[in-house]
């Protein structure tokens, strides 16, 4: 296993504005960051451009620990952002349950042809904030209301 996958720079002590990996965890926590463990830190701050640096280890044992230049608000807003846009994120799979569950609502709610599965679709976005596709409305309404399809508005 490469013990230095993103060829960090190796310094003698933690800068100032840097957290180590339990600190930068439960920072995270605070911001209502959703990580599943600190296992992924390294990973999760090179995909969202996060400084890092390794600090040279006290002792021959374990790894050499990582620190982390602690976030600004922005920086913090546009993770959160980009998390619920992508369905692998804990956040994105939290968000997904959440616009299934619009789906249904607006379906159920909907008079008869008075929908299309786009207008679902559009509503479920402007509702969540998120973006949601025809294509997830279709998925859904057929795993959940395959009955009573016939409820759609037909576009041709």
């Amino acid at each position: 296993m490469k013990s230095n996958p993103y060829n960090l720079k190796l310094l003698d002590e933690k800068p100032s504005g840097y957290l180590d990996a339990d600190e930068f965890f439960n920072l995270l926590k605070r911001k209502k960051v959703p990580l599943a463990n600190k296992d992924n830190l390294p990973r999760f701050s090179n995909g969202y451009g996060i400084k890092m640096f390794k600090i040279k280890r006290i002792g021959s044992g374990g790894a050499t620990p990582t620190v982390y230049k602690i976030p600004t608000g922005s920086k913090i807003a546009e993770i959160l952002d980009s998390m619920k846009k992508n369905n692998n994120s804990v956040l994105g799979r939290d968000m997904l349950k959440n616009k299934k569950a619009k789906i249904l609502e607006i379906f159920d709610k909907a008079q008869d042809q008075a929908e299309s599965r786009t207008s679902i679709a559009e509503k479920v976005a402007e509702s969540l904030d998120v973006p949601c596709n025809r294509k997830l409305v279709r998925k859904v309404l057929d795993e959940q209301r395959s009955s009573e399809l016939e409820k759609l508005k037909k576009i041709s």
